[in-house]
């Protein structure tokens, strides 16, 4: 996710960096045995390309715990749902839910119950995400830990679109018609429909008006994306001017070379947070807590996020980022409060949002 020339020039001192700051939080009982040379598998459910799988993030705490991080991938948050509920003992330590998906994650007793006293830089962390309401359960307990946050809202060619567009509308707009690529999410369409409709995103009083905005906007669309991958290659080949994108994947673009901006505009755009949790099947929860604590430290989350990825929910991490960049990227504070983060759905919405979309998508 990181250009590999800043990856090269960070490498080395941010691993030295890493193993200093773990030492005080590791215990003899995580992780195998140096002397025995065996090494314990942590497996983690997250993201393709999103820091578990970064060899260099991971290299410091595969050292000092002596183990091996395993990676499965989800393609959506649905899929992880679905893994959580049908993986067997064991196969799963940590996973990466959102806030779409937490209550019934936690409602189904398939996360456990935190102990924030096993996460050091929880302390660090920005005390709205402290209280992230979707983390905890209705017993009043914590069930998982936000690691970053971002934005789903408007990419653009700064060479093509000079300046930064200031509504959502220009997505539905006839000026860039046959070069714009929406995402096929309908969570993403129907808040975004919505936020141009001025209706609430989350709570829209209008399905209908949605549906007939989106079903114009179809004739508009290049493309459906599925992928970053997608978007980025369609990005590089000149064929999209904008498109409804995650902050994280422009960060890394942009990185990369591309003349890509980003904006969440004056209406707002649509927010997000990935979290943390141990897997109750988990059978390495001591060391699935050395991992979370690891993941949302200062120097992971800093280096990760000035370097491509998204915004860190570690204050102190975001309070190192440059301000210029943070700014391009989505990840200031100006950002944060025009954004509409999503909810939970109930399983009745879920169903009526998909069948909606299934039906613009279909016309």
């Amino acid at each position: 996710m990181k250009s590999k020339l800043v990856k090269k020039v960070l490498s080395c001192g941010l691993a030295a960096a890493m193993v200093l700051s773990m030492a005080a939080c590791s215990s003899s009982n995580e992780g195998g045995s140096a002397d025995s040379g065996e090494k314990t598998k942590l497996y983690v459910v997250n993201w393709k390309d999103y820091a578990s799988d970064d060899e260099e993030l991971m290299a410091a705490f595969e050292e000092e715990y002596n183990c091996e991080i395993v990676n499965t991938y989800m393609d959506s948050e649905e899929d992880l749902l679905t893994k959580l509920r049908t993986g067997a003992e064991g196969e799963i330590d940590v996973c990466l839910p959102n806030c779409t998906i937490l209550p019934a994650a936690i409602e189904d007793g398939l996360l456990e119950q935190l102990d924030t006293s096993k996460i050091p830089n929880f302390e660090q962390l920005f005390d709205r995400f402290k209280e992230q309401k979707e983390c905890f359960g209705e017993d009043g307990n914590m069930y998982a830990v936000p690691f970053v946050w971002g934005s789903t809202a408007i990419a653009y060619n700064t060479e093509e679109v000079p300046e930064a567009p200031t509504s959502m509308d220009v997505l539905f707009s006839e000026e860039y018609s046959g070069r714009i690529a929406f995402r096929d999410d309908y969570n993403d369409a129907i808040m975004a429909a919505a936020i141009v409709l001025g209706q609430d995103p989350n709570n829209p009083s209008d399905l209908d008006a949605i549906k007939e905005l989106l079903i114009k906007q179809k004739d508009l669309n290049r493309t459906y994306w599925q992928t970053g991958d997608e978007f980025s290659k369609l990005f590089a080949n000149d064929q999209v001017s904008v498109g409804l994108m995650w902050s994280g994947q422009s960060a890394t673009m942009k990185q990369e070379g591309e003349p890509i901006g980003f904006v969440v505009p004056e209406d707002g755009g649509i927010g997000w947070v990935d979290n943390w949790a141990i897997a109750e099947s988990s059978q390495n929860k001591e060391l699935a807590y050395s991992f979370i604590n690891y993941m949302i430290g200062e120097d992971v989350q800093y280096e990760w996020a000035s370097t491509g990825g998204p915004a860190p929910a570690n204050q102190t991490a975001a309070e190192k980022i440059d301000p210029e960049y943070a700014a391009s990227c989505a990840m200031d504070e100006e950002s944060l409060n025009r954004l509409y983060f999503m909810e939970y759905r109930t399983e009745d919405v879920k169903r009526e949002w998909s069948d909606l979309w299934i039906e613009v998508k279909g016309a």
